[in-house]
């Protein structure tokens, strides 16, 4: 590759160090190359329109509308302005670029990278930091990563898409054959090297995959290639398109902690549960989310608001399942972190630090209980239960495309400001599954706590096994293709309050 990197007189005129090292190292023929094809970069787009398509739909499927989003690579503001930012901004290779985007999108921002360093607005912080193919012609893409990492906040996610190596000699006889755009110097680096990369700029690599065998519009096969293809080993690898979300490592500040309890006639459980729950963090709050209890439930816990300050109580007056109770509470917590903990008692309220404590550190986003580790207390769970986990562990772990070894512990922790992402389709009225989807769609570090389970304390079991299991065929059909086809679930700008529940002071 010939690479001549930008003058030192360029660098000092645009505030760089001037030493020619470190930062955004770009060559000074990848910029010319760019200079040269930008007037023709959205005819070529348009040419290949089902690939363009695809990628972004991929990345919308990654991105909530109205959040900050910054793009750096070399485009006109096409996917960024798909993505509905609340403030946009694209990082270019060439001026002429960003002069063509200015005018087709005057409501977005555009920048052009003549420097060695990274410069953002002292106001702008962005929410996801996407990077379409922009890997294929960095330099360094180590020193890139070092030096967007103090621009990120604990929030950010980090998005990358690539080409696929395996596919270089056929994108170079594509371009001298005029189906795509001309070819220039370019890297062609695996998923798995740009996450060691990650990894060691102080990154967590969320997922990385592959995408788009096809990356062609054939009538109907392709479409079915390409939603079967990427899930089949070894097939899966000579797909066109690599993908990778990370987040960067952060210690957050102190944060205060909303419990919540979901229950349904826990009478006898349900002091005993509040009053072992332990203080987390700056602030705990307790709350008891009653869903239409016909028992004493709901009087004991008001007895309790008059000794514990803590405790707070939402009620229903009729049954809507333990996802509704869950969704209600998130809706009335008012902690940074919303824990969900079952008032059954078959995990210890003591144990709950260990799920806060990934949160607050910065290790996890979303903390999912596994009872599936230690031996478990007498007849904790049945053994139909245990053999009806087990498959759907592997069920989930395969949509997910990671590890998860107990899908239906109710024992979970993530940050409230994500809650309001997850979506509620009430597809079974547990919820453990749309929450794990959910996590995963909006790419959180997953973490996993074991606890030991134990026997339920009083009152008996609401699962049933064989209706239950149905639902949950259904919510996990549901979360396969919320995953693998994201342009079908929108985003929703915002949730349908829930009705029926009150908060009772």
């Amino acid at each position: 590759m010939d690479v001549e990197f930008f003058i030192e007189r360029d660098c000092e005129s645009h505030g760089g160090n001037g030493d020619g090292k470190s930062g955004v190292m770009i060559s000074a023929s990848t910029r010319e190359y760019f200079s040269r094809v930008a007037d023709s970069l959205d005819h070529w787009q348009e040419k290949n329109a089902y690939y363009h398509a695809h990628i972004r739909s991929l990345i919308q499927g990654m991105v909530p509308p109205h959040r900050n989003v910054l793009e750096i690579g070399c485009g006109t503001g096409n996917l960024l302005a798909s993505l509905q930012p609340r403030r946009g901004l694209v990082l270019n290779f060439s001026e002429r670029l960003s002069e063509i985007g200015k005018k087709k999108y005057p409501d977005l921002g555009f920048l052009t990278i003549a420097v060695n360093k990274i410069i953002l607005p002292s106001d702008f912080k962005p929410d996801f930091v996407v990077l379409p193919n922009m890997l294929d012609y960095v330099y360094d893409v180590a020193d890139l990563m070092r030096e967007l990492r103090p621009l990120l906040s604990d929030q950010s996610v980090l998005i990358i898409t690539t080409n696929n190596p395996l596919w270089a000699p056929l994108l170079r006889l594509g371009s001298r054959l005029g189906f795509r755009i001309p070819e220039s110097h370019r890297n062609f680096i695996t998923n798995k090297d740009i996450g060691n990369i990650l990894r060691a700029e102080n990154f967590d690599v969320v997922e990385e995959s592959l995408t788009l065998p096809v990356p062609i519009r054939i009538p109907l096969i392709g479409s079915i290639l390409n939603a079967i293809i990427p899930d089949v080993p070894i097939l899966r690898f000579f797909s066109a398109v690599q993908y990778l979300a990370a987040r960067p490592r952060a210690q957050r500040a102190p944060m205060s902690c909303s419990v919540v309890i979901p229950c349904h006639n826990e009478e006898d459980n349900i002091i005993e549960c509040i009053d072992r729950i332990p203080v987390m963090g700056t602030h705990t709050e307790i709350l008891i989310v009653d869903d239409g209890s016909t028992d004493a439930t709901r009087e004991r816990v008001r007895n309790a608001m008059q000794k514990n300050p803590r405790v707070r109580l939402i009620a229903a007056d009729k049954n809507q399942g333990k996802a509704n109770a869950v969704h209600a509470g998130f809706e009335a917590a008012s902690g940074d972190a919303v824990m969900i903990l079952d008032a059954d008692m078959t995990v210890r309220p003591e144990d709950l630090p260990r799920f806060f404590m990934p949160i607050q550190n910065g290790s996890a986003d979303f903390v999912n209980g596994t009872r599936l580790v230690y031996p478990m207390e007498g007849r904790a769970m049945r053994f139909a239960n245990f053999l009806g986990n087990k498959a759907f562990c592997f069920l989930v772990s395969w949509i997910l495309r990671q590890r998860v070894s107990d899908t239906l512990c109710g024992t979970k922790v993530f940050l409230r400001r994500d809650a309001g992402f997850i979506p509620h389709k009430k597809s079974e009225r547990w919820g453990d599954f749309e929450l794990l989807f959910g996590a995963a769609r909006l790419k959180l570090r997953m973490m996993e706590v074991p606890i030991h389970y134990l026997e339920r304390r009083a009152g008996k079991s609401k699962m049933r096994v064989m209706y239950d299991g149905w639902l949950f065929l259904l919510a996990c059909w549901q979360g396969w293709r919320m995953l693998r086809f994201p342009f079908l679930f929108p985003w929703a700008d915002k949730k349908e309050p829930l009705e029926g529940w009150r908060e009772i002071r």
